[in-house]
């Protein structure tokens, strides 16, 4: 073994080195890769030398694609994650992360029992306080309710400011309706932070991990906290899109729609088929394949040309014929009728109905009402 130096780290100073019958590159001009005592890799001056020590031997170069998945290797290894909050989200995330390769550093929670389980569930460490968390991870995954974040960032912003934890620590939360700027303490701290929303709800936690391989996320903050998400998804294989801070109240919105108000229009189309005569518990299976069908067409075709049914026929008669059914039998389901209906016009005028068409079914929609 040769040894090339020796770079200080706080208290103690890590020597690396390398065995010149492996091929490497070296150190690089402005950086160099080393090990730790904790079997960690440490990363200076924000770039990575093109080789690799394990356990004090250099790794042949040959063992990775190129040299920028042997760096992002390296940079991955530099990643401790540790949750505060271990409820649904918290327990998915990590075992979604664990299952990656990535080092779960264990749950903070203000139940501790909560905390006792996801720790067994990921193998991890079970921390009484966010003092101990934090001086454990790297990065902190804040997936705790909404209500609670500007109480967490209060609590964390007091121990940076009595010197219990650094300040180098990045900070992201999972709310999707919250940008990371509700961290406001922290940010104005110096702290790197950011958001992380995986776009689906979540159940019991196995399977909400399985189900985030395939999930989208979408990623915001300041710049560390964005290169450490996009990082971790990295890692991962999960898909993201960089969105801005001050649109994730709209980015939320389009999230409620696609999913809060999906449910409320399944449940209108069954109340409507219970008004017809179905039995209830007969309505589900009976839609289903029209619900798959729907979805399908819509992702194969896009929303334009996925939409069926009387409003792109132009059909008039069968439009009003729905619409005196529902003033007659189901009149409380009337406006929702008459508002997707008018919202499907508007999205179809000039593209799959003329000028024309659309006027006349606006015409039919507006001279209908709850008197008949």
């Amino acid at each position: 073994m040769t040894q090339l130096g020796t770079v200080p780290i706080g208290s103690f100073s890590i020597a690396f080195q390398a065995n010149l019958g492996y091929n490497f590159l070296g150190c690089g001009r402005k950086s160099a890769l080393i090990l730790c005592d904790r079997d960690r890799y440490i990363r200076f001056n924000c770039e990575i030398c093109p080789f690799h020590l394990s356990k004090g031997l250099a790794v042949p170069l040959s063992s990775y694609a190129d040299e920028r998945d042997f760096c992002f290797y390296a940079e991955v290894m530099l990643l401790e994650i540790g949750f505060i909050g271990a409820g649904k989200v918290g327990k998915a995330l990590g075992l979604y992360f664990k299952r990656h390769g990535l080092k779960i550093a264990g749950y903070y929670s203000k139940t501790a029992k909560s905390a006792q389980e996801a720790a067994l569930l990921t193998a991890s460490t079970k921390f009484a306080s966010i003092r101990d968390i934090a001086d454990s991870s790297s990065i902190i995954f804040i997936a705790v309710p909404d209500q609670v974040l500007e109480i967490i960032d209060c609590e964390a912003v007091a121990l940076i400011n009595d010197h219990s934890i650094s300040k180098e620590k990045t900070w992201i939360h999972v709310s999707g309706a919250h940008p990371s700027d509700i961290l406001t303490g922290l940010k104005s701290a110096g702290c790197a932070v950011g958001s992380v929303h995986p776009l689906q709800s979540f159940g019991e936690p196995s399977n909400s991990a399985e189900q985030l391989e395939k999930v989208w996320f979408t990623i915001e903050g300041t710049e560390k906290a964005v290169q450490a998400a996009q990082t971790i998804l990295d890692q991962t294989g999960g898909k993201y899109s960089l969105i801005e801070a001050e649109n994730k109240p709209l980015y939320h919105t389009g999230a409620c729609v696609i999913s809060n108000f999906l449910v409320t229009l399944l449940e209108s189309g069954i109340q409507l088929f219970a008004a017809a005569g179905m039995q209830r518990e007969d309505i589900m299976p009976a839609i289903e394949p029209l619900i798959k069908t729907t979805l399908s067409n819509v992702r194969e075709k896009g929303t334009i040309e996925a939409l069926t049914g009387p409003i792109v026929r132009g059909d008039f008669n069968t439009i009003n014929d729905h619409l005196q059914a529902l003033v007659a039998q189901l009149p409380c389901e009337l406006d929702l009728y008459k508002s997707m209906a008018l919202k499907t016009v508007r999205m179809l005028e000039n593209k799959r109905l003329t000028p024309e068409q659309a006027a006349k079914i606006v015409q039919i929609l507006e001279e209908t009402s709850h008197a008949g």
